[in-house]
Order: C-alpha cells, then sequence, then structure tokens
C-alpha cells in the first residue's frame, strides 16, 4: 500500500518538474523575445515566486506523507508482532484443545465399553427374568411345604406334649408305687 502512494507521489513530482521546467524554458524564451518589457518580466518573476511557493509547499506536503509513511509502517509492525502474539496463542489454544479432543475420544471409548458392559449385563437380566416364573413357582412350591411341614412339626409338637403328659403321669405313678412297694416291704 504505501509503495502506490510512493509512485504516485513520484509521478506527481515528476509531473510538477517537467512543469517548472517547461515554466523555465518559457521564461528563458520570454526574455530572449521580451528583453525590453520589465514589466512582464516583473510578473513572470512573481509567478516563479509562486511556483516556488506552491513547491515549497509540496515538499511540505511530502515531508508530510512521509512521515504518515512512517506512521504506517509502524502500525504494520505493531500488527504484525500482534499478529504473531496472536498466532502462537492461538496455536497454543489449538494445543489445548486437541488435547481435550484426546481425552473426550478416551472418554467416549469408555463409554462405549461401558455401554457394551451394560448391554451384557441387560442381556444377563433379561435371562434371568425368564427363569422368575420358574422361580416363583418354586418357592410357591416351597412355601406350601414349609406350611405343611409346619403342620407336621405342628402335629408333632401336640404329640409330644401329649407323651410328655402321659410320661409324667406315668412317672407319678411309678414313684407312687415304688413309694408303696417300699412301704409293704417295710411292713412286711
Amino acid at each position: 500500500m504505501s509503495d502506490v502512494i510512493l509512485q504516485q507521489i513520484l509521478a506527481e513530482l515528476q509531473g510538477v518538474k517537467s512543469e517548472i521546467n517547461g515554466m523555465k524554458s518559457e521564461i528563458s524564451g520570454v526574455k530572449f523575445e521580451v528583453t525590453g518589457m520589465k514589466s512582464e518580466i516583473t510578473e513572470l518573476k512573481s509567478e516563479i515566486s509562486g511556483v516556488k511557493s506552491e513547491v515549497t509547499g509540496m515538499k511540505s506536503e511530502i515531508t508530510g506523507i512521509k512521515s504518515e509513511i512512517s506512521g504506517l509502517k509502524a502500525d504494520v509492525q505493531n500488527l504484525q508482532s500482534e499478529f504473531t502474539a496472536f498466532k502462537s496463542e492461538i496455536t497454543a489454544e489449538l494445543v489445548i484443545i486437541k488435547d481435550e479432543i484426546e481425552n473426550v475420544k478416551a472418554d467416549i471409548l469408555t463409554i462405549k465399553d461401558d455401554i457394551v458392559t451394560v448391554k451384557a449385563d441387560i442381556e444377563s437380566i433379561k435371562e434371568d427374568t425368564k427363569l422368575i416364573p420358574l422361580i416363583q413357582q418354586a418357592v410357591s412350591e416351597v412355601n406350601t411345604e414349609v406350611v405343611a411341614g409346619r403342620d407336621s412339626l405342628e402335629r408333632i409338637d401336640r404329640s409330644l406334649r401329649g407323651h410328655d403328659a402321659t410320661l409324667d403321669i406315668l412317672a407319678r405313678r411309678s414313684i407312687d408305687q415304688e413309694a408303696e412297694l417300699k412301704r409293704l416291704a417295710a411292713s412286711a
């Protein structure tokens, strides 16, 4: 961008130079043609002074343009350094993002493995669920047998109580009979 501006300025300067050169040749021609006319020469001198002041103005403009170009160069250098810093920040961020992506990929693989395990567990549960009616039937049968066994145990318990009572009675009779026998034996 700055090269284009410099080329435009140089083209304008060359145009101005060519105008000045043209004026000089005209002045020489006028001096040669109009040697006796001082008033015209004075006018030409004033015109030349005007041109000189214009050239001086152009020089100051060129100086201003040069300072602007220097400022633009400084801005470009600042932008380049900012771009370099930004690029390094982005590179660092990309490294972090890549690491995070790798971690996410590893997590996804772990999740996939877990899903496979869960699917296998679900299939196992489904198979076990098929056994539930059989287990319920077996539990029902066991309950029936437990109830029947409890009834049998209650009958046995009642029978044992009856036997205990009978043995108790027989034991008392035996003690009474023994005492009676001892008494008879002692009286005899």
